[in-house]
């Protein structure tokens, strides 16, 4: 007989409170009390504790119900072979397969090897235990649920693949403890077959599997790891003979205990190799390759750089895509006859580099539908538009444009225009209090993040003698406010668009604004941030969602199609492996980046135009295959269940918790204990009262 707490068994010290209780009970004594004494002759009395027990069943009777009490305690139970081989031939199952399909099982041999554990888990299950198969990666996908049919897990197992995302290993924990807690089977146990990535198990998860659920994780890593990754790209832009020109500096990262010698990488441009390069990196360190200078004249170019030809082949590649710098058009209007009031936007957008804009101002009667082709974004300086010149903006910005209005004296303040991010009233004048100033911007904004750092500058100092009173729409957005509490900059989302008001002037009469070091980078990141300059990115990550919109939106503005995401037509966003995703209509305009490679937008009306293009690459975590010992998540689930790839799963031996749950000879102690300790107290009372009787 084992027991499960047997440190309970030192309480059995409390039987020697029954024998000393019987030791040194004293005698009785009754006093009669006489008329007189004088006769009697006096003898000493002297009161003797018992050197003897008198009432042994009594004695043994209570020692034997503290003993029954104690032993039900320490919960015993028999493991004996028998009683091994009763619970392992009998009890249903619940058992679920959490198999990991990460990008980092690509590695060797690991998937091949995982497929064969899983198999192994589903051979070994009895003729009713029931399984579910979970493959796992950065989500869960239940692949089959609660079936005992052997045929279709291993079916499912055979057809499972390596994807291109993530390691997490918290997801699918909460799977598991989701489907044990809602099983009705005696038995639950789970299965998790993975490498053990490192990076992907985040400590402070906090994950319980329910009470004598068992995890068992199956570690099907190697070991020592070799692996070489592409870990940085940069790319630096210059103008050569008004060609621009990139030079692409690649970062890479030798994971493993030898070093890289004379390891070859390559770079690729529209499948045409463009250069090679040998690097030399020590063990566990990184270094860097520089290619030549690349001419980028047409947009779209699809570029890898191809390093390496080790066990994890995923991560040898990395992909691209380069395309012109873009200009950003600006067209400007302005009042008529007020050219010079545009002077300071004129030039303070002529200043900037990354990227140039290119300005052209127009006066606002003579602002036309040819005046938007092309443009980027419209600014509206202080300028009143007819009905026709309105309905065109309201388009323009519904089609993905950009709209910077600078609300001055001449804005009219009636009308409603859906592009106004709000009421406007007429000019505040606060000439005689030194004018107002900038309250506090919010920094999480993109126009002001880069000013989160005192050091980049301040608003404080700048004055504001007039300005326009904006009554705020409530779902527009306050991106700063003067001293007093009145709306200065508001962003107004229309279509696919931007809106960004100012509610003073940019001419120097209302404000001195234009002469303070903050103008110009406000003015640059407000322009860019409605021209959608930063949505156009040379790479992106597995996992990110996709917005095309807003390059779908740039390609109408420039000519390059008529299609609208949402609009009659279809388009396809034709994923690396084949697969098409419908745009216009009924299709969303965000896709999910799955798959690692080139991205294609194929649109209607585009002609032989290049499609646009979006490089994903796998997440650099990835490339890490630093292992964890399986333990750390065993442990953290509330079970230290461990084995090793290529044991036999066929009916694991049950743990002590499971012997002792199917016996539960605990209850029968205790039930036992409690009723000696009931006739106990029965014979004690007859005693006392027969003892009464005679006395």
């Amino acid at each position: 007989m084992s027991f499960l707490a047997p440190l309970f068994f030192v309480a059995l010290a409390a039987v020697a409170v029954p024998i000393f209780v019987h030791l040194i009970q004293r005698e009785r004594k009754d006093i009669v009390e006489f008329p007189s004494l004088m006769f009697i002759r006096r003898i000493p009395y002297q009161s003797v504790e018992r050197r003897r027990i008198h009432n042994w069943p009594l004695l043994l009777m209570r020692i034997a119900a503290m003993a029954l009490v104690i032993a039900a305690f320490s919960r015993p139970f028999f493991a004996t072979e028998a009683a091994t081989a009763a619970i392992t031939s009998s009890g249903d199952r619940e058992v679920i397969i959490l198999l990991d399909r990460s990008a980092s099982m690509a590695y060797g041999d690991h998937w091949t090897r995982a497929q064969d554990e899983a198999r192994r888990v589903i051979n070994g299950l009895g003729g009713q235990d029931r399984a579910t198969l979970v493959l796992f990666d950065r989500g869960v996908e239940e692949a089959v649920r609660a079936t005992t049919n052997r045929g279709e897990l291993e079916l499912a197992v055979r057809q499972a693949a390596v994807s291109a995302e993530a390691t997490r290993y918290a997801p699918a924990l909460r799977e598991a403890q989701s489907l044990l807690s809602r099983s009705d089977r005696q038995r639950k146990e789970a299965y998790l077959i993975s490498d053990f990535q490192k990076s992907g198990w985040e400590r402070q998860e906090e994950i319980q599997l329910p009470q004598g659920a068992v995890l068992t994780p199956v570690s099907v890593s190697t070991g020592d790891t070799a692996n070489l990754s592409v870990s940085s790209l940069a790319i630096q832009r210059a103008t050569f003979s008004n060609e621009e020109r990139a030079t692409i500096t690649v970062g890479l990262i030798n994971r493993s205990g030898t070093a890289v010698t004379n390891q070859a990488v390559r770079l690729d441009m529209d499948g045409r190799q463009i250069g090679t390069r040998n690097v030399t990196i020590a063990p566990n360190a990184s270094g860097s390759v520089a290619f030549d200078p690349v001419t980028v004249a047409e947009a779209n170019l699809r570029g890898i750089i191809r390093a390496g030809s080790d066990a994890f082949a995923r991560d040898n590649d990395f992909y691209f895509v380069l395309s012109p710098s873009r200009t950003v058009s600006v067209l400007l209007v302005h009042a008529d006859g007020q050219p010079a009031d545009a002077q300071f936007l004129t030039i303070g957008l002529g200043r900037s580099k990354t990227p140039p804009f290119k300005v052209d101002a127009v006066p606002a009667s003579r602002f036309t539908a040819a005046n938007l082709e092309g443009r980027s974004v419209v600014v509206l300086n202080d300028a009143a538009l007819s009905t026709a010149g309105a309905d065109l903006l309201t388009k323009f910005v519904g089609q993905g444009g950009g709209l910077f209005m600078v609300l001055g004296s001449r804005t009219p303040v009636s009308g409603a225009w859906p592009l106004m991010p709000g009421s406007l009233s007429a000019p505040v004048d606060r000439t005689g209090f030194r004018g107002g100033t900038f309250g506090s911007p919010d920094y999480s904004h993109p126009i002001f993040e880069q000013f989160k750092d005192p050091r980049a500058g301040s608003f404080a100092n700048m004055r504001f003698f007039r300005y326009r009173r904006l009554a705020v729409a409530p779902d527009d957005r306050v991106l700063a406010r003067f001293d007093d509490g009145a709306a200065a900059i508001v962003e107004r989302r229309a279509g696919s668009g931007r809106v960004v008001a100012f509610t003073s002037t940019l001419d120097g009469d209302w404000n001195d604004f234009p002469r303070h070091a903050m103008f110009l980078p406000l003015l640059h990141e407000t322009v860019k941030y409605l021209a959608q300059y930063g949505d156009l990115e040379e790479w992106h990550t597995v996992g990110r969602m996709l917005d095309i919109s807003a390059p779908v939106a740039s390609m109408v503005r420039q000519g390059q199609t008529s299609m609208l995401p949402g609009a009659g037509r279809s388009g396809v966003v034709v994923s690396p492996g084949g697969q098409q995703t419908t745009l216009g209509g009924e299709g969303a305009p965000a896709v999910e980046l799955a798959e690692q490679g080139f991205y294609s937008v194929r649109l209607p009306g585009t002609g032989d135009r290049r499609p646009f293009t979006v490089a994903v690459n796998l997440d650099p975590a990835e490339s890490d295959l630093t292992a964890l010992p399986p333990t750390d998540i065993s442990s953290a689930v509330g079970t230290a269940s461990t084995t090793v790839a290529g044991q036999s799963f066929d009916r694991p031996a049950p743990t002590p918790v499971d012997l002792e749950k199917r016996q539960s000879l605990w209850w029968f102690l205790l039930v036992a204990g409690l009723s000696l300790l009931l006739v106990e107290a029965v014979l004690s009372n007859i005693q006392s009262k027969r003892l009464g009787l005679k006395t």
